[in-house]
């Protein structure tokens, strides 16, 4: 059953082909602070904008090469026409390299629909209050788009879809508690990462499936338990990596990952005004301040799924988490867990060095 979530990633651009084939609208979206429930509730279907392990052909022609693998990849992606799919685009504001990325996509890869949505940096009430507002705005262009009202039984209904994916997901990352989690580290990645390009329902389904498998069908994986931290990557042989080498991810702290699917929104109150509050007020990533909570997370994590140790695995010239990266790993040492830092990139991924390393840091933990 795992298997089905890697393969629905694989053929993601076929399937969102068959979906506009079909007369579907697609819209893709950067970064985890979109608020895709708005996107959902206007009947369009949100997929995140994924990079690639493959060599960049035509964006380092637009953006210079210290631009982290991620935001270089995304764009060479669209410029290959592989999101051709796609009617619109959304850009939240967040790290500087996704902040002048707008820009350049708008300009190179022409949508019907372009939005860049000011996201603000600081989580405070009055930060609540700005971004409620931007998220009407937001819903008033998407309804100009697509010439029909977004009312409150929409976007609640759309709160609803979405809740129930995270709760599902909850009970997916629950099973990692048992002393020999029934799905490995990388089976759980791969259905991370099909719940960011399928609707929303149909992941749902297929977790409900999973989940309601008997234990005794599903693989139980062993190895020294482990937390895999960090921004976002691409390559599925990192996880496999770590396993190969004696390690089993039990948890992650990842922008695809439990950050993602760790938001919960109010389904009582004001839609927007509890969507605005659920992205600002969930566990933050680098580029909001205050930081704190996330690390209390980490802590959390760690505590709760019994690792042993974390690998805080960074995008190269990623600078909002390699400017916390020292904070985070002096404080995890502090409360009795070791870290192995990996600085990588999704492009010219060097499997065997980062092998090497795990392997000496499980033989340390041993």
């Amino acid at each position: 059953m795992a298997s089905e979530f890697s393969e629905a990633y694989r053929r993601r651009h076929e399937l969102a082909e068959e979906w506009r084939q079909a007369g579907r609208k697609i819209f893709g979206y950067f970064c985890n602070y979109t608020p895709e429930e708005i996107i959902y509730a206007a009947g369009i279907i949100p997929v995140r904008i994924r990079g690639s392990a493959e060599n960049v052909e035509f964006a380092d022609a637009h953006l210079p090469t210290f631009c982290c693998s991620y935001v270089r990849t995304a764009l060479d992606q669209g410029l290959r026409g592989n999101y051709s799919y796609l009617e619109g685009a959304v850009f939240p504001k967040t790290c500087d390299m996704t902040r002048c990325l707008p820009s350049v996509w708008k300009r190179n890869v022409r949508l019907p629909y372009h939005r860049f949505l000011p996201m603000p940096g600081i989580i405070s009430d009055h930060a609540i209050d700005f971004l409620t507002q931007e998220l009407g705005l937001f819903k008033e262009s998407l309804e100009e788009y697509t010439g029909r009202d977004i009312d409150a039984e929409a976007l609640n209904g759309a709160i609803r879809v979405y809740n129930e994916n995270r709760a599902l997901m909850q009970d997916v990352y629950n099973l990692a508690k048992s002393d020999r989690p029934p799905l490995s580290g990388s089976d759980v990645f791969a259905i991370e990462l099909s719940g960011l390009v399928l609707p929303k329902g149909e992941h749902s389904a297929m977790l409900r499936r999973l989940l309601n498998e008997p234990p005794s069908a599903r693989s139980a994986s062993g190895g020294i338990r482990l937390m895999v931290a960090g921004n976002t990557f691409e390559n599925m042989e990192a996880m496999e990596a770590i396993e190969e080498c004696g390690g089993s991810v039990v948890i992650d702290d990842l922008d695809m990952g439990t950050r993602y699917y760790g938001i919960h929104v109010d389904e009582g109150a004001d839609p927007l005004r509890a969507l605005a509050t659920g992205y600002l007020r969930r566990v933050p990533c680098p580029c909001k301040h205050p930081t704190e909570p996330r690390l209390g997370n980490l802590l959390r994590l760690a505590k709760e799924f019994r690792v042993k140790g974390v690998i805080l695995m960074n995008q190269k010239y990623c600078d909002t988490h390699l400017y916390d990266r020292g904070w985070i790993e002096s404080t995890l040492q502090q409360a009795g867990y070791p870290v192995l830092l990996v600085e990588h990139s999704d492009i010219g991924w060097v499997g065997g060095k980062f092998k090497t390393m795990v392997r000496a840091f499980i033989e340390m933990l041993e």
